[in-house]
């Protein structure tokens, strides 16, 4: 099974090694953001936890709905 996380690369590092990672183990990017250095993607569960401790990213966040009021 596969959930949609945000992911976010650290300033100055390479953002398409880290889609080129995501790929090789079975994820799949769904949106591409170009205002920050981030992306989405599908990732298989049973990878999320090692993305956490990769060198080159920042933060790694379930993507989710967000409302104003």
């Amino acid at each position: 099974m596969s959930t949609t996380y945000i992911i976010t690369v650290k300033e100055g590092e390479n953002k398409q090694e880290v889609i080129d990672h995501i790929t090789d183990l079975g994820g799949k990017v769904t949106h591409n953001y170009s205002l920050i250095h981030a992306f989405a993607a599908e990732i298989p569960d049973d990878h999320v936890s090692t993305f956490g401790e990769h060198p080159l990213i920042q933060t790694v966040e379930k993507d989710q709905e967000v409302r104003t009021q």
